[in-house]
């Protein structure tokens, strides 16, 4: 009689909406108190403060469950997370946002996360789906993407205009023939290639080689990447000698030591939001191949296999995919390139919307993109030391010729996993 009585309590609350029915009782599932996320997404410090100020508080108010957020900077550090959970047996965490170059190792190896029976409504990108979709299940929703793109102080503009380009139709030809120009005519280089250990020189050379043509980055001794690199080197006397040991360009645009740079999407939009009167953002530049080129990263979201809170997992999903959730937390903490379709149509004319709409035309445009492959090579971090060495010795005047390539290829095959 007691159990009786309180199904109708809880079918009553559900049906005055004081209760969602993921968490009614007498369901297979007690309503928990809190939900934990462990996530590759939300790195920097003002990313993890709005989430947690902004968007959490907003799921907790309409269920009545916390969410707690763990932030883990780099794969290992997820992976020691999952394998600590796996060995116990004693799964804590109930959401898993990772990295698209992660997701097969935390199916795979980890087993940690479950296969959808129900995508949330929406239209998705399927750029990461080779890796979020494997054995024909789908084990991540794809959240966001993200792209490289041109800064330029508008100081530089009439440099451009004096060789007749346009900086939303420039190649990288032009680029090195702009950069130069700046050079002669002001005695300055400025423009910033940033390259500092473990960053973005890797990146940064790929999205050139991809705009080349590469079918396959990173490589050094093709054709394509010949053109890349000998692109880059045309303009060695317009790129700032500090490039080396500067990891962000940010700094460097803001104390206009430097005027332009293609860098990540959310790195441009550092600069443009703080003064869109002062610079001007604008598509990567093409290449030999006649389209551009970018590196292109994401994250996915899917829920922990072995968390005890499913149902009330699968609710949070269904909140942050949201439209109007998931368009604030794209435009807020990157801003990035929303998954769903649907969220563009939010899109306005600011500069934070401007960004995520052109990194949107870059992802789905005539761009040849790639993504970045850490789980082929034993080390990473050597793969980015061959690319800052690369570009030392660029700014140093060593010329790109094939023996030299060679020897980079070589040394990249040896860190191959076989």
């Amino acid at each position: 009689m007691r159990k009786t009585c309180a199904k109708v309590l809880s079918l009553g609350l559900v049906a005055l909406g004081l209760l969602s029915p993921v968490f009614a009782m007498g369901g297979k599932e007690q309503a928990p108190t809190k939900l934990k996320i462990v996530s590759q997404m939300f790195y920097d410090p003002a990313q993890q403060q709005f989430i947690k100020e902004q968007i959490l508080p907003k799921f907790t108010a309409e269920t009545g469950v916390e969410v707690e957020l763990q932030v883990v900077a780099n794969a290992s550090e997820l992976y020691k997370t999952l394998q600590a959970q796996k060995e116990t047996g004693k799964w804590t965490t109930d959401i898993l946002i990772a990295h698209d170059s992660t997701a097969v190792t935390a199916v795979q190896e980890y087993q940690a996360v479950r296969a959808y029976d129900k995508v949330p409504a929406g239209t998705y990108i399927t750029q990461f789906d080779d890796n979020f979709v494997q054995g024909g299940k789908r084990y991540f929703v794809p959240l966001q993407a993200d792209v490289y793109l041109t800064i330029a102080n508008r100081k530089a503009l009439p440099y451009l205009a004096k060789l007749g380009y346009d900086i939303n139709e420039l190649t990288w030809t032009q680029l090195a023939e702009w950069v130069n120009l700046i050079k002669r005519e002001t005695g300055s280089p400025k423009y910033v290639f940033p390259a500092l250990a473990g960053k973005f020189a890797t990146y940064e050379f790929n999205a050139v080689q991809l705009a080349y043509g590469a079918s396959y980055v990173p490589v050094f001794n093709t054709p394509a990447a010949m053109g890349a690199f000998k692109a880059v080197a045309a303009m060695k006397d317009g790129i700032l000698p500090s490039s080396q040991t500067i990891d962000f360009p940010t700094a460097s645009l803001v104390t206009e030591e430097a005027w332009i740079t293609v860098f990540h999407q959310a790195y441009a939009n550092a600069s443009f939001s703080q003064a869109p009167d002062k610079f001007v953002v604008a598509p990567v530049p093409k290449g030999g191949s006649g389209k551009r080129g970018s590196i292109i990263g994401g994250h996915g979201i899917g829920v922990v296999a072995g968390s005890a809170n499913k149902a009330a997992a699968d609710k949070f999903i269904e909140f942050f995919l949201r439209d109007d959730i998931l368009y604030s937390v794209m435009r807020n903490t990157g801003p990035w390139i929303p998954s769903k379709a649907e969220v563009t149509s939010r899109l306005k004319d600011d500069p934070a919307d401007s960004i995520m709409r052109m990194g949107l035309a870059t992802l789905t445009g005539p761009t040849l993109i790639d993504r970045v492959r850490v789980a082929e090579f034993q080390d990473w971090g050597q793969v980015k030391r061959l690319y800052e060495q690369v570009i030392g010795d660029i700014l140093a005047g060593t010329e790109m010729t094939q023996g030299y390539l060679d020897q980079k290829q070589a040394e990249l095959e040896k860190l191959r996993i076989k």
